[in-house]
This record gives C-alpha cells, structure tokens and sequence, in this order.
C-alpha cells in the first residue's frame, strides 16, 4: 500500500432514460490522489469529519470528469459510478503520461 497516494479506478456507465445526456458509451479511469491533499482538504471541513476515502473519491471524480473529451460529457449527476481501490499503482499510470491534472490529482483515461 502507497504511504503517498489513493488509487482508484472509476467507472462511469450513463444513466439510462436521460434524454439530455449525448453519449451513450462507458467511461473509465485510473486515478492517483495525493494523501497530502486529501488531509489538507480534511482539516479544512470544520463541522465535520468525513473519512479520507470519502473525500480522495470526490477528488478522483472530478479529476476523472477532466478525461472526458467534451464539456458535455464532464457533468455530474449523469453516471451511475463504480469505484475500484488499489493498493498499488496501476501499470497505466506507468505507461504514459496521465491525461488530466488538477490540484496534484491525477487521471489517465482507460477503455
């Protein structure tokens, strides 16, 4: 298990009966979340104490959204989700470099 960061693969399958929603393909990625900065973002939640993984989830989605080819695409609320934790790196991360950054959050798009 990584002392430094979360790995999470996310899944995200569209919502069937959506009509506004302009693909109907899955969407997946890989995302590395510095342990750092999901402590960082802990401390600041002054009323309550959410879990850590509950706080690198919502930082690997948005940094997974990032992936998505059009703005449209990129609009929570449109996916069903699944989450896989890792204790290691995945070998994609690895293999290229990542497809999206944000705030040291980092996601590689997979198929």
């Amino acid at each position: 298990m990584s002392s430094r960061f979360f790995y999470v693969q996310l899944k995200f399958i569209p919502k069937s009966g959506l009509k506004e929603l302009p693909m109907t393909k899955q969407h997946g990625a890989v995302v590395e979340v510095p342990k750092d900065l999901v402590q960082r973002k802990q401390s600041e939640i002054i009323n309550e104490n959410p879990r850590e993984k509950v706080i690198a989830l919502d930082l690997a989605r948005r940094a997974a959204l990032g992936t998505f080819l059009t703005v449209e695409e990129r609009v929570v609320g449109l996916y069903h989700e699944a989450a896989i934790w890792y204790e290691d790196r995945p070998p994609v991360m690895n293999e290229r470099p990542c497809d999206h950054e944000e705030n040291g959050t980092r996601a590689w798009r997979i198929a």
